[in-house]
């Protein structure tokens, strides 16, 4: 592997990363907004219940998972041109 290559495939990464820790920050401040509490942090916490942790982890790992995947497939979609 070419030292442009390594360094587009670390690229790619951290912006992948990024876009996914910047759609959970942005998921955190909408379920505070919607649910007037804070997203949960701990699965063993008294105050969460299962359904509340449940949900929390399905929104925020979907939306995480989006936000990677489509900074992945527009960063290929442009390499490819």
């Amino acid at each position: 592997m070419s030292n442009k290559q390594l360094i587009t495939t670390v690229g790619v990464g951290l912006a992948a990363a990024s876009a996914g820790m910047l759609a959970r920050k942005s998921l955190q401040k909408s379920w505070e907004k919607v649910t007037n509490e804070p997203a949960p942090k701990d699965k063993v916490s008294e105050n969460t219940d299962l359904k509340e942790a449940v949900t929390w982890a399905v929104v925020s790992g979907i939306g995480a998972g989006l936000a990677r995947m489509a900074v992945q497939y527009a960063i290929d979609k442009r390499k490819s041109r």
